[in-house]
């Protein structure tokens, strides 16, 4: 089979590798590309040691499987790229997002098949309509849907995303097919085009911070933002952390925001087995809503020329398709 394979920072190559074995064998149909991907790529990433395939977005459609495990030859499916265990304390709290025994795929999905037990397929593997690209948003607005449970939403009370990137995107998505209103903060002009065609509403960072708003989601990695917006959130206010931030990045938080303002700061990390069905249920009832977050779609062989368009700030969302 083809795969597109990382062999280090900035170097990927299309390439002929072994087809995976397993109990069960999905051929895949488009694989999105996430923001951990594009930071493997320029720098590496501990937990994806070269020359190794990432993708993690991921739908297939079935090419052999063994009975019992829920799904049939020719069936096509979404594709949880990990799973929680269930039993350990986390999960008994209900926090499988944050379980430490969680189960993998065990490929990446650029590629044009990958194998899993049945055991993963059973609890990981998801009938969808169709082949439609938009189910290879599952994955991503599954931690949208963990992070929104953070958030307390009251009718009519605008929310403030601050980012457009895809998370952010997705937010207002979501936000928007519950009928919650929100305004968005984003500087990029390929970005701020895109999403005032459908209708959002953009402000500046100034006109956000002197709205105080309810509820803040900030979907930036740029630690010295969350001050700033816990500054500029309402009394009682909330503001999630929903990005990423490294071990070493370091915020000054005023205790006078969060004692006398009483504005409090949340984090949300990935998904649990339950936002990710909660999500596919979003995509099947609000699919086109969804789908307009994907502005390319770019056979597997040529990679690097979406990789090239993601750090250019070209593209939103971009699937690899083999």
């Amino acid at each position: 089979m083809k795969a597109l394979v990382y062999l280090g920072p900035g170097m990927m190559e299309y390439r002929e590798t072994e087809k995976p074995a397993g109990e069960l064998v999905l051929r895949i149909l488009g694989s999105g590309i996430c923001g951990t991907d594009i930071k493997t790529f320029l720098k590496g990433h501990h937990m994806f040691t070269p020359p190794t395939v990432l993708g993690h977005e991921c739908i297939g459609l079935v090419e052999s499987a063994p009975p019992g495990c829920g799904v049939r030859e020719g069936e096509l499916v979404a594709v949880a790229p990990y799973l929680e265990c269930g039993n350990c304390a986390r999960c008994r709290k209900g926090l499988g997002q944050l379980c430490h025994d969680k189960s993998y795929v065990s490929g990446g999905c650029f590629a044009d098949y990958i194998a899993m037990d049945a055991g993963y397929a059973a609890r990981g593997l998801f009938l969808i309509q169709d082949s439609d690209p938009v189910y290879t948003l599952a994955e991503p607005l599954a931690c949208v849907v963990n992070g929104m449970k953070k958030l307390r939403l009251e009718s009519g009370r605008r929310v403030l995303i601050v980012g457009a990137g895809p998370m952010g995107s997705l937010f207002g998505a979501l936000l928007g097919s519950m009928g919650q209103p929100f305004a968005i903060v984003e500087p990029s002009p390929f970005r701020r085009e895109l999403i005032s065609g459908w209708g959002w509403e953009i402000l500046s960072a100034e006109e956000a911070k002197a709205a105080a708003f309810d509820q803040i989601v900030l979907t930036v990695n740029r630690s010295e933002l969350v001050q700033e917006y816990i500054g500029a959130a309402a009394d009682g206010g909330n503001v999630l952390l929903f990005s990423g931030f490294s071990r070493s990045d370091r915020a000054t938080i005023d205790p006078y925001d969060i004692h006398y303002r009483e504005v409090s700061v949340t984090g949300t990390f990935g998904y649990a087995r339950e936002h990710y069905v909660e999500a596919l249920d979003v995509i099947d009832r609000e699919g086109p809503r969804f789908g307009r977050l994907i502005t390319h779609r770019i056979p597997l062989e040529r990679g690097l020329e979406a990789m090239a368009l993601l750090q250019k700030g070209e593209a939103m969302k971009v699937v690899l398709e083999p």
